[in-house]
């Protein structure tokens, strides 16, 4: 894969959800004459702006933004489809003399583009039927609980109920006899594929918490069950998407099987473990420059 060379400023923001990455990227991007590209492996989706908490189209009207709400739910969005497309936002907006702003808390996402996407053997047709047979007979938890015996790490960057990347981790271990973090050991030694800013957010943890339970209030009083149930229409019974934080609870929620307290409960609770994987995700990676509050200073840059 080549290796972006340009002079150019470009900025990549991540952290765990509900940190600020979307207020800082329009921050910075009015300071910087700049554009924002997603990294988020929800909110490219389109459909599903509510409940990720995708930018606004208030927010888009202001600052271009990339690559946001415009994939088809239907269809799976791969990190190799993610590179390719952040390689040409990128290329874009640098031509037009303008800085390029690359924002979410998509790890795998952010690190492959970083590196360059690692080798992975093909999928096996007939083992992954083998597997969705697996799942329907003994259930997502049994299977989650079979990756995390082989590969904690790769298990701690997965959620239970994504049924997608839980098959493929242990397909993957199944065609080479290897762990998925195994076989990926060497984007560390790789020099990375462009020059950027990198910067972390990571917030005081009382200040996290505050946030996410802020977010999981507007949530259900910003049409997220009228999403879900829209989306729902579109999916097939059990896919992944529908498995989203909120999504799931919001159509429990409609469905009568939770009450609308016991939803927002657990919206909470899940966006909490999420956002503790992702911190997980990112104490692994030296590159990063934290910040620990909002820079308020224009002289941040």
């Amino acid at each position: 894969m080549q290796t972006i060379s340009t002079t150019q400023r470009i900025v990549v923001i991540a952290g765990p959800t509900a940190s600020g990455k979307s207020a800082l990227a329009l921050t910075l991007a009015k300071r910087l004459n700049g554009e924002i590209v997603c990294a988020d492996s929800r909110q490219v989706y389109a459909g599903m702006a509510v409940g990720t908490a995708a930018p606004t189209k208030q927010q888009r009207h202001c600052i271009t933004h990339h690559g946001y709400t415009v994939r088809d739910p239907a269809k799976r969005y791969h990190v190799a489809q993610f590179v390719q497309d952040t390689d040409q936002f990128i290329q874009t907006i640098l031509q037009r003399q303008k800085t390029a702003i690359l924002v979410g808390g998509t790890g795998l996402y952010l690190r492959s583009w970083r590196f360059g996407i690692d080798p992975a053997p093909a999928a096996d047709i007939q083992l992954r039927q083998q597997l969705q047979l697996q799942l329907q007979q003994q259930g997502a938890a049994a299977l989650y609980e079979q990756l995390r015996r082989i590969d904690p790490d790769t298990a701690s960057r997965i959620e239970p109920q994504d049924h997608v990347r839980l098959l493929r981790a242990l397909e993957i271990y199944q065609l080479t006899g290897k762990p998925p973090s195994h076989i990926r050991p060497n984007w560390q030694q790789r020099p990375p594929r462009m020059q950027a800013d990198w910067l972390l957010l990571w917030p005081a943890q009382e200040h996290l918490a505050e946030k996410i339970v802020k977010r999981a209030h507007q949530l259900f009083q910003a049409e997220l069950i009228e999403e879900a149930c829209r989306l729902r229409q579109q999916l097939s019974h059990g896919h992944a998407l529908l498995q989203t934080m909120g999504y799931q609870e919001a159509l429990l929620y409609h469905d009568g099987e939770l009450s609308r307290q016991r939803a927002l409960e657990r919206v909470i609770v899940r966006h909490r473990q999420y956002a503790k994987r992702q911190k997980t995700w990112f104490r692994k990676e030296e590159w990063w420059r934290v910040i620990d509050s909002f820079p308020r200073s224009k002289k941040f840059f």
